[in-house]
């Protein structure tokens, strides 16, 4: 019962992904009111998720009042004051009152716990896509295409731990954070601390995975010295 039920919470937390970062596109105004979103086909693929997946979240964005379908033409993105209010309540996680400091340091303390998570419970595909996050990475040569795919490489690490609330967690915080960029002069070390990271997760290394993505988080995230100790 245990082996069915955890494909089952990997692929729950997965779609709540992505509508929270469906839902982030509307509220931020990405996609403005009025406008028609792409195609279905275009958007599964965009996001990574099955087609009959993609209607099921359409569907609950409708309910929330940020989408109208349109036979004929699509979804229009659809800003009511209720279903603006809705969502936004939806994201209110973390509290209001964190600062980005704080939220920066709590990623620091949770993310090597979610990599030890992930090297533990990663499925083959979950794996593939850290691998192709990496590569995607690696073959950046312009700054935003590189913080892009780090974002979405360390996205793709909290989808592999299996955890619907931290994932719930990483993706509000993720809305209320600025791109973390990455400094030239070391991303050359940065690429190489990514691809042990990910070596670790694909060769279930719990324990390497959790003290690399530590030092990842003390040398990239951490606004204060936190992560002093090891456990």
């Amino acid at each position: 019962m245990e082996g069915t039920s955890s494909p089952i919470r990997r692929s729950r937390a997965r779609t709540q992904a992505v509508t929270n970062r469906i839902r982030q596109q509307i509220l931020s105004g990405v996609w403005a009111d009025g406008r028609l979103l792409p195609s279905e086909r275009d958007l599964a693929h965009q996001f990574g998720v099955a087609r009959n997946t993609l209607r099921r979240i359409i569907r609950q964005l409708e309910t929330e009042g940020l989408l109208e379908s349109q036979p004929g033409r699509g979804s229009v993105v659809r800003l009511s004051p209720l279903g603006d209010q809705m969502s936004r309540a939806d994201i209110a996680l973390p509290a209001s009152t964190a600062s980005q400091a704080d939220l920066l340091e709590m990623r620091a303390l949770l993310e090597p716990l979610v990599a030890e998570l992930a090297a533990g419970c990663a499925t083959p595909e979950e794996i593939s896509a850290l691998e192709a996050a990496h590569r995607n990475v690696a073959e950046a040569k312009e700054p935003a295409a590189l913080d892009h795919w780090s974002a979405e490489l360390h996205r793709a690490v909290w989808r592999a731990a299996g955890n619907a609330a931290l994932l719930e967690w990483y993706e509000a915080a993720a809305m209320r954070l600025p791109p973390r960029g990455v400094p030239a002069d070391w991303r050359s070390g940065y690429l190489m601390n990514l691809a042990e990271l990910v070596a670790a997760i694909r060769d279930r290394d719990a324990m390497l995975a959790r003290n690399l993505m530590r030092a990842l988080m003390r040398r990239r995230e951490t606004p204060r010295s936190l992560l002093t100790v090891e456990s």
